[in-house]
């Protein structure tokens, strides 16, 4: 069996094996709850009586690979050129001393290193900018598919059936200075002999600082479960099993809906009163507003998704079913 990878986002993914212990023991049940209410918070982007479009687990990432190459790649390249050059332009006191073979492979250790760290800064950039504003999802009833957008032209549109669809919460150990924890739901798209073939994120990415366990992590986590429920109701029971998606995600690309994605979360800290949380926003308010610039400038860099005529077929409501699932 020959194995290979899939990148998604900023991760590999292994191909042509079957799902691991850890994701068959995460998989959700599609023919039962996993949350006691539906609710979609801040995923949706269209939504009518036939498919939800939503988003993937990247699209409020969207800014991070460039805020990297901004600061970190730059000091890279600057780096390595700063030690090409003293590898190569070695001072006379260095030769003088004998040192000059010493210097010019350290330096130019040095200078790969840095040239890798830059490449590598370059890889997030790429996964930001120059790709597409965004990678929706769409669960369509009408013929009950799952239909993931990768890119443009033939071959662009990953389709799953919804029944057989393989659908686990993805946790990630703790990374990071923060040493933060995330989750999100994935879909395994399976061969006919059961091994993962392709995949991709759904719906809102969940970052705990916390264990899942703990009372807060465990509204993190239930956050995450209602939006799925939100889904699988929809898929299952149709759109008058749901409430109304009180706010769409907007698809226009402009900084004001960037800012707004960023802060959608303010009215409700206001409101609550509770001091904590308001240094808890004075404190993250400055971040918040640097990923919500870098958010829109890669945006600017990227081309709108244009789904297949036959997805779009295939998602249009018939004369029995019409639009008015968003409020």
């Amino acid at each position: 069996m020959v194995t290979s990878m899939a990148f998604d986002g900023l991760s590999w993914y292994k191909l042509n094996r079957p799902a691991t212990d850890a994701e068959v023991s995460s998989r959700l049940q599609l023919d039962r709850p996993c949350a006691g209410a539906a609710k979609s918070s801040g995923t949706v982007f269209t939504a009518t009586d036939t498919y939800l479009e939503v988003c993937d687990g990247l699209y409020r990432e969207k800014g991070w690979g460039l805020l990297v190459f901004s600061t970190a790649g730059l000091m890279a390249l600057a780096g390595t050129v700063m030690f090409l050059w003293m590898a190569t332009d070695i001072s006379p006191v260095i030769r003088e001393k004998g040192q000059a073979e010493f210097a010019f492979w350290g330096f130019g250790t040095l200078a790969v290193v840095a040239l890798c760290l830059f490449a590598l800064t370059v890889r997030l950039l790429l996964v930001d900018c120059f790709n597409y504003t965004r990678k929706p999802v769409r669960f369509n009833r009408a013929d009950r598919t799952i239909y993931a957008f990768r890119h443009n032209g033939p071959g662009g549109v990953l389709s799953v059936p919804w029944d057989s669809a393989f659908l686990y919460v993805e946790r990630k150990p703790r990374a990071g200075l923060a040493g933060t924890a995330p989750r999100v739901v994935r879909c395994l798209v399976l061969d006919g002999k059961g091994l993962v073939v392709n995949t991709f994120s759904i719906g809102k990415r969940a970052v705990l600082a916390f264990d899942e366990r703990s009372r807060a992590g465990q509204q993190v986590m239930e956050e995450l479960y209602q939006d799925f429920e939100y889904y699988r109701r929809f898929m299952d029971e149709g759109p008058s099993s749901v409430p109304p998606v009180a706010e769409l995600l907007p698809t226009e690309v402009s900084f004001r809906n960037s800012l707004q994605m960023q802060f959608d979360d303010v009215p409700d800290i206001l409101k609550s009163g509770h001091p904590l949380l308001w240094l808890l926003l004075a404190v993250t308010a400055l971040p918040s507003l640097i990923q919500a610039t870098m958010h829109y400038l890669a945006q600017l860099t990227c081309r709108e998704p244009v789904w297949p005529e036959a997805v779009e077929r295939a998602c249009t409501p018939t004369a029995t079913e019409p639009e008015g699932l968003a409020s």
